[in-house]
């Protein structure tokens, strides 16, 4: 049986060159020592993000947009504070590029390419208006199968006016969309899938599930553990079937976390 192979158009695309040209291979093995590096540098990702959240934290505890109120613990944030600190999603970006720089590859490498661009952002809508739609069934589901409580947690992205309501949605798109399907799909899964291919003939069914569960940990949010393992998997199959571009993942993650915002803001 035939196993997919996600570069192949790549590998067509450079037909014929018989010389070296910086950037124009593709990875096509990884062993072991290789997956190790990759999840040590998608850790890094993480790593890079909490450390720019600490940092943007204390300046804007400094700047009073954030208050702590010590005798009942709970957290304050101004208007459009919380918006602020989800810039610093862009650290998941660092470690990917760094690596795929570091070994002379393309930046098509890692996801960011599309030979439909049309197709891929037409499909994103389409699975993340799915995956909005199973997210709530999901989440209200589990809500209400172990009772938990409205904590006014969603209040820290609800929009304070219109504009930032339109920024919210940029930054769902291009900033945690695009920096999330970049080291999760477009570099994270895509690596996971190449080493399970010579041992595995399931080796997409494996990538996966592994890169959806690694996905759902990171965002250390027990309770959302489950939605976004599935919201991880739509993504993931996504990924898969557009060669590895994570135009699409990318349109479908902020469709699915837009909208999200948007009925919060409004009031559902």
């Amino acid at each position: 049986m035939a196993i997919a192979d996600p570069d192949i158009y790549e590998m067509d695309e450079h037909h014929g060159i018989d010389i070296f040209i910086p950037g124009a291979l593709v990875e096509r093995e990884v062993d072991g020592s290789r997956l190790f590096r990759v999840l040590l540098l998608t850790g890094a990702g993480f790593a890079i993000v909490v450390a720019i959240t600490f940092v943007m934290t204390v300046f804007l505890v400094a700047a009073g947009l954030i208050t702590i109120d010590i005798v009942s613990f709970a957290i304050y944030f101004a208007p459009w504070t919380f918006l602020i600190l989800s810039i610093a999603s862009l650290g998941f970006i660092v470690p990917p590029i760094f690596d795929a720089r570091r070994r002379g590859m393309p930046l098509g490498d890692i996801g960011i390419k599309s030979d439909s661009p049309v197709i891929d952002i037409l499909l994103g809508f389409l699975v993340g208006g799915v995956m909005l739609g199973l997210n709530f069934i999901v989440t209200y589901i589990i809500n209400t199968t172990i009772g938990i409580p409205d904590d006014g947690s969603s209040d820290m992205i609800l929009a304070s006016d219109p504009m930032e309501l339109i920024a919210w949605v940029i930054v769902m798109f291009v900033v945690i969309g695009f920096s999330e399907e970049l080291l999760f799909r477009g570099f994270l899964q895509r690596r996971i899938e190449i080493y399970f291919r010579p041992k595995n003939r399931n080796c997409r069914g494996l990538a996966l599930v592994i890169t959806s569960l690694i996905f759902a940990a990171i965002h250390l949010d027990l309770i959302g553990l489950p939605v976004r393992f599935m919201l991880g998997l739509f993504l993931g199959y996504l990924a898969q079937k557009r060669k590895y571009s994570i135009l699409g993942p990318t349109i479908a993650h902020g469709v699915n976390n837009a909208a999200v915002v948007i009925l919060i803001s409004m009031g559902f």
